[in-house]
């Protein structure tokens, strides 16, 4: 996509009112993701997939372009998480046909979208420091900074799923890790950035779940990003308990839900 159209939806990803860092680093090109736009001139709506899955939707008129929109939706094959800009008067997840995810039946369609919620939190630093001496690693284990070598964790939420290499994950915030001699219980990560926010990935190793790794990690991280002047950010889908609990454990409080759809891969 050529350069003016890069900096016409950063104009309209700033008007956006919900957490938009995934798509910021697309626009921006801080990771090779795709950009796409109804029309070259006077675009009114984009779209924007991040590497990791993440897709947003968005535009100052972006329901007259919704035609455009959802044929640029069932074209891809590619399956995706999907937002759209809450200013948007479309009912997208009938649009797209989804089903509830309280009414899914994962075994027996698993073609559907499925419409889900994703959650958006404040960070409150006086919630923070109240409960941060007790997230600190349980006996046997300690925090330090991630290195190089975390780049190529295993898992789910890891940061090879959200930057190209090692020294762009430094560069760009990199983490905190949980560890007891060689291994790595827990990893608190850059998941994406922007000049002063930093949102938070987390994945704990499956043998080492459920003993406080985690919090240790995100509470070593956050502690380390509000000394650099920089304010921590929290998103997760509403179903996903564990991250929930965690992220109000550590000071975030929910502030917005959005409908969530997942596009599933197409043949």
């Amino acid at each position: 996509m050529p350069a003016p159209l890069h900096r016409q939806a950063a104009r309209a990803l700033e008007a956006v009112p919900i957490n938009v860092g995934f798509a910021r680093a697309v626009v921006e090109g801080t990771v090779a993701g795709e950009l796409w736009a109804d029309r070259q001139d006077h675009p009114r709506a984009f779209h924007a997939v991040h590497p990791y899955g993440m897709s947003l939707v968005w535009g100052e008129s972006v329901d007259e372009a919704a035609d455009h929109v959802l044929a640029r939706l069932r074209s891809r094959t590619a399956g995706e998480w999907l937002q759209v800009d809450p200013r948007s008067g479309v009912d997208w997840a009938t649009a797209l046909d989804a089903v509830p995810l309280t009414e899914h039946d994962e075994h027996a369609d698993p073609g559907r979208v499925v419409a889900h919620t994703r959650v958006n939190f404040a960070f409150d630093r006086a919630a923070f420091t109240a409960a941060r001496l007790g997230l600190t690693a349980p006996t046997g284990w300690h925090e330090r900074p991630a290195t190089a070598a975390e780049f190529t964790l295993p898992g789910a939420v890891v940061p090879s799923g959200f930057w190209p290499d090692a020294p762009a994950f430094l560069e760009h915030g990199g983490g905190w890790v949980v560890t007891s001699r060689e291994t790595v219980g827990a990893i608190a990560f850059t998941s994406y950035r922007t000049a002063d926010e930093v949102e938070i990935g987390i994945e704990t190793a499956a043998a080492w779940r459920r003993r406080g790794l985690a919090a240790a990690a995100a509470a070593a991280m956050i502690e380390d990003l509000l000394a650099r002047g920089l304010t921590p950010v929290w998103s997760c889908r509403e179903d996903n308990v564990a991250s929930l609990r965690l992220a109000i454990a550590l000071g975030f409080r929910p502030t917005l839900r959005v409908p969530y759809l997942r596009i599933p891969p197409r043949a």
